[in-house]
């Protein structure tokens, strides 16, 4: 496992919440039924014993974090924001330059707020969609590589 399979766990929105979202509560709900057993199956297939869980530091985190740690999971260490590990973040650096280039006058739109927020929206799915699949390849395939230097370089920033 490790080398060739992540873990998507499924995490649904705590219907308690105030504003319907992903909540601590639900995420360890989650974790209780999904994670614990695959995460023991992967410790044993490890070739070297060791797995590392890479979580961000989103405030909902914390007390699954420590849920986690309770039940002897360790973790590494990322900074507060790695783009390194965050492919997402690459992803909208393009959609911005695209939003550059083909809107540079997208900051003097001007009517009712609902307009303009269409306009905009209108704006970033034109740009969004001329992101090649490529690209998303390509991030994807450098995943392992960016998984490996962060954990060489003990959590902190790499080369990407």
């Amino acid at each position: 496992m490790g080398r060739n399979l992540g873990l998507f766990i499924p995490v649904f929105p705590d219907p308690t919440s105030v504003r319907g979202g992903v909540t601590s509560k639900s995420l360890i709900k989650e974790f209780e039924v999904y994670f614990m057993d695959v995460w023991e199956a992967a410790l044993t297939t490890s070739d070297s014993g060791v797995i590392y869980f890479i979580i961000d530091n989103v405030r909902v985190h914390s007390p699954l974090k420590h849920w986690l740690t309770q039940r002897g999971v360790q973790f590494k260490h990322i900074p507060p924001y790695s783009s390194d590990l965050n492919q997402i973040e690459h992803i909208w650096s393009l959609v911005k330059n695209l939003l550059q280039k083909f809107y540079p006058e997208l900051y003097k739109f001007k009517g009712h707020v609902e307009v303009v927020k269409k306009q905009i929206e209108d704006a970033i799915i034109h740009c969004w969609e001329l992101l090649l699949p490529e690209m998303f390849e390509q991030l994807a395939e450098t995943m392992v590589h960016r998984g490996k230097a962060v954990i060489e370089a003990d959590g902190w920033y790499t080369k990407y």
